[in-house]
């Protein structure tokens, strides 16, 4: 997988190397959310912001047709909530996951003239590689008038690894997804874009458990070169 991340690297590169084509950069954020099934129960979390960077090329097949992969570091994870209630008081349980990954998507998107600029509309698969992350919880258990407040930390490791002997969070380390975008490019090179991505692989390493990203992000961007055709 790493050597696929850097082949695609390489590509994005060679591409812009043509005149012909377009290579660029964009930044945005990412909204994210996961859903995690044990057994028949099942819970979505809320929506977590997070960053993500890196680079796009745009290559022109004609008829309005085009080939624009997208090689990014993105933030997924999620916010999860939970309240347990029993006699005499509650306990509300919070975790905050923050999964860190290199991602790579070839999309194929349409074209199509509007103003000065075009619009274009993608679709195509997301193949991300895990490289870190972070889990923070915050446990408040409430018995009569007494409220206490438990915080907690564990580092991710994408080690695929199903274990429940030390503090760590473990998840497969490739994710895969299918991806949706939209935006509109500007007739200096400049573009914003918003994409969709369902996660359609469990990265759970775990028995009788699933564990899916997906998540909503906008970027803006530039890109350069792209001599038209004779």
């Amino acid at each position: 997988m790493k050597k696929l991340i850097l082949s695609a690297a390489v590509i994005i590169a060679a591409i812009g190397a043509n005149a012909q084509n377009k290579i660029g950069l964009q930044a945005g954020g990412a909204f994210s959310t996961y859903n995690v099934e044990f057994g028949n129960d099942e819970n979505k979390s809320d929506s977590k912001f997070g960053f993500t960077v890196g680079a796009v090329a745009d290559v022109d097949f004609g008829n309005s047709v085009s080939f624009r992969p997208e090689l990014n570091f993105i933030q997924k994870g999620g916010e999860l909530k939970t309240t347990q209630n029993f006699t005499g008081g509650n306990s509300k349980f919070q975790n905050e996951l923050t999964l860190s990954y290199i991602q790579l998507s070839p999309n194929f998107v349409y074209n199509f003239a509007a103003g000065t600029g075009k619009f274009f509309v993608g679709v195509g698969p997301e193949v991300a590689l895990g490289i870190g992350g972070k889990s923070k919880t915050e446990t408040v258990t409430t018995i009569g008038n007494t409220v206490t407040t438990t915080n907690g930390s564990s580092d991710v490791r994408f080690d695929g690894e199903a274990n429940l002997t030390d503090n760590d969070d473990h998840f497969k380390r490739i994710d895969l997804g299918a991806n949706a975008i939209l935006g509109y490019t500007m007739s200096n090179g400049g573009f914003i874009s918003a994409g969709y991505t369902a996660g359609i692989k469990n990265i759970s390493p775990y028995d009788n458990t699933s564990f899916k990203n997906s998540g909503f992000n906008v970027k803006i961007g530039y890109l350069f070169g792209g001599t038209k055709k004779k």
